[in-house]
């Protein structure tokens, strides 16, 4: 039968590769978050030609969005590389499954939903939830697959000859899938918090120190 615990031994590969993918995905956030807000062209474009007018100078509407997009752009760049860096832990994931973990994140929620049934009524509750909590994993996994997928098309929409009519819906799903990993991130961090103060104490710990063997 499945076993529906949560506290499991963690490989030193998965928990390195937790940590860093966590780091990233919370980079990739906050650059995403300070281009929508405090670096927007938009804003900072409409506050430059404020400034200037202001200064008895003025300026076209062009070279302020130019100047706001080049206060911007070393901030982004490090979207890009966080975004080559999700890629290249995208590939390392896939390696620590197939030699470390030894199991499919998908493969392991079909098992876990398959098994509900074998699953004493006491204890069918708590195997709704991991189940739950590991195709949300699963789902993590491929809007993640789509994210590096769609971003490389956009980085590299030149090279691929795309025009900007092809490329403007992959950029709209691909800024909305942000929203995904948000409500992700605070899920997961919610859960940990709950998990940690029931059943499931020291999932932190593991997933720092590893656990214990079985």
């Amino acid at each position: 039968m499945n076993n529906y615990s949560f506290k499991k031994y963690q490989p030193l590969s998965l928990r390195l590769w937790h940590w860093f993918n966590a780091l990233v995905i919370l980079g990739l956030l906050g650059t995403a978050f300070l281009r929508k807000t405090f670096l927007s062209w938009r804003t900072n474009a409409a506050l430059i030609e404020s400034k200037m007018l202001e200064a008895g100078t003025s300026i076209t509407p062009e070279l302020a969005k130019d100047i706001a997009v080049g206060i911007r752009t070393p901030m982004w760049d490090w979207h890009y590389v966080l975004g080559f860096t999700l890629g290249g832990l995208l590939i390392v994931r896939l390696l620590v499954g197939i030699f470390a973990v030894k199991k499919c994140p998908a493969a392991h929620a079909a098992q876990s939903a398959w098994n509900l049934s074998k699953v004493p009524a006491g204890q069918k509750t708590h195997a709704l939830h991991y189940t739950l909590v590991k195709t949300g994993y699963a789902l993590f996994y491929l809007v993640t697959v789509f994210m590096v997928v769609s971003g490389l098309v956009m980085y590299f929409k030149n090279d691929l000859g795309l025009a900007k009519e092809t490329i403007e819906p992959v950029k709209e799903i691909h800024e909305l899938m942000m929203w995904f990993f948000v409500a992700f991130v605070s899920g997961h961090i919610l859960g940990v918090v709950i998990a940690e103060n029931r059943q499931d104490k020291g999932l932190v710990s593991d997933m720092i120190h590893g656990g214990t063997k079985d």
